[in-house]
């Protein structure tokens, strides 16, 4: 599993084969981190790296296998 290094700590990512082509997907604590309260970005870094986040998950289910995954992400969106 690869990671994203935001504000000094790493917060796991993988990638997912969805019916639309290869996906990057992460936890819902990266996604914290990357956003104010007001629904705006930390900074600059964190919207670049939020584009390039096709989902994010609990963070308990990032260790699913891939198949799990993606048929988790589809029953949600």
């Amino acid at each position: 599993m690869d990671k994203i290094r935001f504000q000094g700590n790493d917060y796991p990512v993988t990638v997912v084969d969805m019916p639309f082509g290869k996906r990057m997907i992460s936890t819902e604590s990266l996604n914290d981190v990357l956003m104010c309260d007001d629904g705006s970005y930390v900074s600059d870094e964190a919207r670049m790296i939020d584009e390039c986040i096709f989902y994010f998950v609990a963070n308990n289910h990032i260790r699913m296998s891939k198949t799990e995954l993606t048929n988790k992400i589809l029953a949600e969106i």
